[in-house]
């Protein structure tokens, strides 16, 4: 999700940037990039800042940035900082396994859903999604009920409106879209 070269564009202080995993597991560590959060209305320094006041985005090889921010006293509980020479092996390491190695796979050895022959995309930095378009909702039970009876596969059903990258809604009728004259 986060290739190296990708890494750390503007860190700006110096606790900013790769942090290292206390616990290893598997033989291997944790690598993350940390990026202080701009909020507005804080008027301290961030170096004046207490570090459970500072709160930080977080960058995984494998899953690139995390929804849930943390702050920086948090973060220092279960990482160490790094340089980015020390971090490099980590970050690649889950990088390039990430790809077709769930997380439980990498962290543990192995994955109970892959040992019993089942898929299991957890912590991959690719996923498979199959999209059905066009009008769907008339078979939309019909594929509901194929998907239930597949023991042990991934059959959550969404609903979603995708846009090409120029912001074109894909299962829209052009022809209905002309203002008109």
């Amino acid at each position: 999700m986060l290739h190296w070269e990708n890494r750390w564009a503007d860190l700006a202080s110096e606790k900013e940037g790769f942090y290292l995993s206390h616990q290893t597991r598997n033989g291997k560590q944790t690598a993350i990039l940390v990026c202080f959060v701009e909020t507005a209305g804080v008027k301290k320094k961030k170096d004046e800042k207490k570090k459970k006041d500072i709160l930080c985005q977080i960058y995984r090889p494998n899953t690139g940035l995390q929804f849930r921010q943390e702050s920086l006293a948090e973060i220092e509980k279960k990482y160490k900082k790094a340089s980015s020479e020390e971090a490099e092996q980590h970050w690649m390491q889950q990088y390039d396994a990430s790809v077709n190695t769930c997380s439980h796979a990498y962290w543990r050895g192995n994955c109970r859903n892959v040992s019993m022959g089942q898929d299991c995309e957890v912590g991959l930095r690719r996923r498979t999604y199959t999209v059905l378009a066009g009008s769907v909702l008339t078979v939309w039970s019909r594929v509901e009920h194929v998907l239930t009876s597949r023991s042990g596969a991934n059959n959550k059903m969404q609903v979603i409106r995708m846009k090409t990258k120029e912001g074109q809604k894909i299962g829209v009728n052009t022809a209905q879209r002309r203002p008109l004259t």
